[in-house]
């Protein structure tokens, strides 16, 4: 019964488990929390959404029906060129036709066993075996003869032959053979046989030196004896017609643009229909071969794409957002490319060197990176060889173009940098333009092309500078443009920041500068921190006369409240400035770093307030939760951006502090400084190295140096002023 119940038991568990693993497959691959099925749902999502578009068929009814006029005036949209299979095949066929029987000379007709020179021979010879028959009467010779000679000859040319001499018979043989090998030495076809006799009685007449009685008999002999010497060859004739239809050159029909197709009342023939066909201005039905070669194509293009962003971009592929931005720049762009191709087939075909290829480029390195860039714009190129029927020297075009605006384009862009981003793109497009439509262009279409070409860049730069902002707004995205324009002194928090806490506004300026310098000293985001920067303390507006900054001829209002009370309106100005950045749309990137610029550090002067309190009350000693509780409720550093921002706003704070301020005191501050944040932990999670916090130390203190020269006193821990310094020190 035990054994029973165990067994029982572990077929349960592994069932159990075997759900498990399903349950856990299904949240993996198709839950919408999961990470990896979001990936995927975007791959699938790009894929469909592409291949439709790239699949869709416009074919507008121009009303054309074979054998009726034309309704109207049909002009060619582009240039083309195909084969007319129908007219090729005729050419074929005539070309064969054309082809002559092949005929082989063949000697033994003239010299062989049995050819016209024996034959000839054998007459005369015969002849004059018959003339010696002493038993025979003539005219018995003459039947005799004939019958010997299958009755080819008539009896009166027998019997003038058997009335001849002997020498006179030698004499006619040698004539007759002499003329035979005359005529009979070139090719002798069937057809010409009696020209090739006419010509042999002619030659026998012509010679004097036989006599005139004596020609009814060698003409005879030579009737009966010139045949064909040309034999028909069945093989070589088949050889050489199939080499024809081989050599025959495809009928090629060429169109170009803007050449009139069929006038208004023009009867439509099959020419005009084969013509409107390959234009695609008639074309129905479902291409099941062309869907397939594009889904394939497309697919791979995406798949590539997404490799390459899983193998060289981590950052990008483990953020969906972004990865659904990309998917949607590539199928937005892939919809204008699709738009501009159906013009093209209603119009003319300029519309296709107007692709906004390089707007995409713009943008997408813009939010992202270079890489991106060139991977979106090979990507598009591709989708825009397809849309065009497959005419993948414009993709070239527009790949080159397209990489080349992600080279110049500046790490920090401001609008008229993308502006001379755009406008040399457009060169490089428009000598593109101009190489590929050298062979086979006419003078005015490589010009308009050209010009296109320039239109094209400057047009797509203006594209990128008004979408960028409509991305930031909605997803919620960090541009350097957007960065620029909050780095703007004139935004409506960093006035109100000037206006309410000048103290905090002049600190945060130094802060921005410090922490700019020492991001590009590890190649971090400077812009970004920067900008974060100028923003850290905009929560301070709230209560700026509770931070020491802002207390210039007022006394210090924490002298008169409790630690715990002064730590959390030190600690609110966290929350207060996330309050107001996200009221005023400030990037959710920015955001973050505010909240983090202070880690979970511990806000010391308080601390050490409350600390002296209670030992002074009940000497009791002191518990972890209370250091717990005067720490700021907030993350650690994430990022290099927002530790280099808590490392520069300490140290520029407690700089300023300084009595008798030189260089020597400012290193030995931020030494201390950084040290302490070490110990504490807060670098921690920053992703941030020991090299990378040195090079930031000493790029602080060289910038800490060049601003401060001499500073308020800073008097012994226990005085007012002392007081005041460290609830200032440790509140930034």
């Amino acid at each position: 019964m035990t054994t029973k119940n165990r067994g029982n038991k572990e077929l349960g568990e592994i069932k159990n488990g075997r759900f498990k693993k399903f349950k856990k497959f299904l949240y993996t691959y198709f839950s919408f929390r999961s990470k990896i099925s979001q990936r995927i749902y975007i791959f699938i999502f790009t894929l469909v959404i592409v291949t439709a578009i790239l699949a869709f068929s416009y074919s507008p009814d121009i009303g054309i029906e074979l054998g009726k006029p034309s309704p109207r005036t049909i002009k060619a949209t582009r240039n083309i060129e195909f084969e007319d299979v129908e007219k090729t095949e005729e050419d074929r066929n005539k070309n064969e036709a054309e082809v002559e029987d092949i005929y082989v000379y063949d000697i033994d007709v003239l010299n062989g066993e049995e050819g016209a020179l024996y034959q000839i021979r054998y007459f005369y010879l015969l002849t004059g075996i018959v003339q010696k028959k002493e038993n025979k009467t003539f005219e018995e010779k003459v039947d005799y003869l004939n019958n010997l000679l299958n009755g080819q000859y008539t009896s009166s040319v027998l019997s003038l032959a058997l009335s001849l001499s002997p020498d006179d018979l030698n004499l006619l043989m040698a004539k007759t053979q002499e003329i035979a090998r005359e005529i009979m030495k070139e090719e002798i076809k069937p057809t010409e046989v009696d020209i090739a006799k006419n010509k042999a009685i002619k030659l026998a007449r012509e010679d004097e030196s036989i006599k005139e009685e004596h020609l009814p008999i060698i003409t005879s002999v030579l009737e009966n004896n010139i045949k064909p010497t040309a034999i028909f060859d069945p093989e070589a004739t088949e050889n050489a017609r199939e080499e024809a239809r081989l050599s025959t050159s495809p009928h090629i029909v060429s169109i170009l643009e803007g050449q009139t197709i069929v006038f208004e009342g023009e009867i439509v023939d099959e020419t005009d229909i084969k013509i409107l066909t390959q234009l695609g201005l008639l074309q129905t039905g479902f291409n099941w071969k062309k869907f397939l070669y594009i889904f394939f194509m497309t697919l791979a293009t995406i798949l590539l794409f997404g490799f390459y962003i899983y193998k060289f971009d981590l950052n990008i592929f483990n953020n969906t957002k972004k990865l659904f931005i990309i998917s949607l720049l590539i199928i937005i762009f892939t919809i204008f490319i699709k738009a501009l191709t159906i013009l093209s087939s209603i119009h003319l075909n300029f519309w296709n060197y107007l692709f906004p290829i390089i707007a995409a480029s713009l943008i997408c390195t813009i939010l992202f990176n270079s890489r991106m860039g060139m991977m979106l714009t090979i990507c598009l190129g591709i989708f825009a060889g397809i849309a065009t029927d497959f005419d993948f020297s414009l993709t070239v075009a527009y790949m080159l173009a397209g990489i080349f605006s992600t080279f110049i384009v500046p790490r920090e862009p401001q609008r008229s940098a993308i502006m001379k981003a755009g406008f040399y793109s457009s060169l490089v497009l428009a000598f593109l333009f101009l190489t590929i439509n050298l062979i086979g262009g006419q003078p005015e279409t490589i010009a308009l092309h050209t010009i296109l070409g320039i239109a094209n860049g400057i047009a797509c730069a203006i594209i990128a500078i008004g979408l960028l902002p409509f991305i930031e707004s909605t997803f919620n995205v960090v541009t350097p443009i957007g960065l620029l324009e909050l780095s703007n002194t004139d935004h409506p928090l960093l006035k109100g920041l000037l206006i309410s806490a000048p103290g905090t506004y002049n600190h945060s300026i130094l802060v921005a500068h410090l922490a700019e310098s020492a991001a590009k000293s590890i190649g971090a985001d400077s812009l970004l921190v920067k900008v974060a920067a100028l923003y850290h303390d905009i929560g301070k507006v709230k209560r700026p006369e509770y931070f020491y900054e802002n207390q210039s001829e007022i006394e210090n209002v924490h002298d008169h409240l409790n630690p715990s009370m002064s730590r959390h309106i030190i600690s609110n100005h966290i929350k207060d400035g996330l309050e107001l950045a996200e009221k005023n749309k400030i990037p959710k990137k920015i955001m973050d770093i505010i909240s983090q610029h202070h880690g979970n550090s511990i806000i010391t002067y308080f601390y050490k307030k409350q600390k002296d309190r209670e030992l002074s009350y009940n000497g009791n000693g002191i518990t972890d939760g209370l250091k717990e509780h005067f720490r700021y409720p907030a993350k650690k550093p994430q990022s290099k951006e927002a530790a280099i921002l808590m490392l520069a706003d300490a140290t520029e704070a407690a700089v300023r502090s300084i009595e008798k301020v030189n260089p020597k005191k400012i290193e030995q501050m931020v030494r201390d400084i950084f040290e302490d944040k070490i110990k504490d932990g807060q670098l921690d999670e920053a992703n941030i190295t020991l090299k990378e916090i040195n090079t930031i130390r000493d790029t602080l203190i060289e910038g800490l140096i060049s601003i401060y020269h001499s500073r308020i006193p800073y008097d012994d821990i226990e005085t007012k002023e002392k007081s005041k310094l460290k609830t200032k020190t440790e509140a930034m």
